[in-house]
């Protein structure tokens, strides 16, 4: 599996966990594809999915780019075609891995006065929490987000900004569609959107709670900043 493969290679591997999951369990038997937006080269494209007891062939897909820029990877199931997995991957997401080792690194896992950087499977749990911490001591979890963090936030987001408000949020395409008809500049529009959902939640209009609304769906840039924002 990947895990074997890293192992006994001699290249460089880093991890990046990514916090979209499925939305539809991966099913045995099954074929899917892996598409990438912008087009690279990608082996095998289709690969079947085994239990772990199958596993005799490579288990796992890789893709080849020739510029490391942003790029979209689906995961698309042959029998329906329908997008089963989503995830976006920014050069911000690597590039604190600073082959140099004389340069101090800026990943929170080699820093370790930071906090180290949360998994797939802790994200999950974290969206499956009640609000636990909303009445603690110093108010930090419950502090309503302000204007400027708000627009920090907004600026992460990208191109599917408007998917995420519809399905994440619970906007109206008619709100959204309005903010657009009065407001040109896009890092606005979203700023606005958010400020719409902050006003609705009221005293919930907090990081933790934009947090667990976007953790399905939001980039691991864009959840990260909302950490260090509720628990900084």
């Amino acid at each position: 599996d990947i895990s074997r493969a890293v192992k006994h290679s001699n290249k460089k591997f880093i991890k990046i966990d990514k916090p979209p999951v499925c939305q539809k369990l991966l099913q045995k038997g099954k074929r899917y594809r892996l598409v990438c937006e912008p087009e690279a080269e990608i082996t095998p494209e289709e690969i079947e999915f085994v239990d772990g007891s199958l596993l005799k062939l490579k288990s796992y897909i890789e893709v080849y780019l020739e510029k490391p820029d942003d790029f979209t990877l689906s995961l698309v199931e042959l029998e329906s075609d329908a997008t089963v997995w989503k995830a976006k991957l920014r050069e911000s997401d690597w590039i604190h891995y600073d082959q140099n080792k004389n340069e101090q690194k800026r990943s929170a896992v080699s820093v370790k006065k930071r906090k180290p950087a949360i998994s797939i499977l802790e994200e999950d749990e974290l969206c499956s929490k009640k609000q636990k911490t909303g009445n603690t001591a110093d108010g930090i979890a419950t502090k309503i987000l302000t204007d400027q963090q708000l627009m920090v936030i907004a600026k992460l987001f990208g191109r599917q900004w408007r998917e995420i408000a519809i399905e994440c949020l619970q906007m109206e395409m008619k709100d959204i569609e309005q903010i657009q008809a009065t407001e040109e500049e896009v890092n606005m529009q979203k700023f606005l959107v958010l400020s719409k959902w902050r006003d609705r939640e009221q005293s919930n209009g907090t990081a933790e709670a934009l947090y667990r609304s976007l953790c399905e769906k939001a980039s691991y840039e864009i959840l990260q900043a909302l950490q260090g924002i509720a628990f900084p």
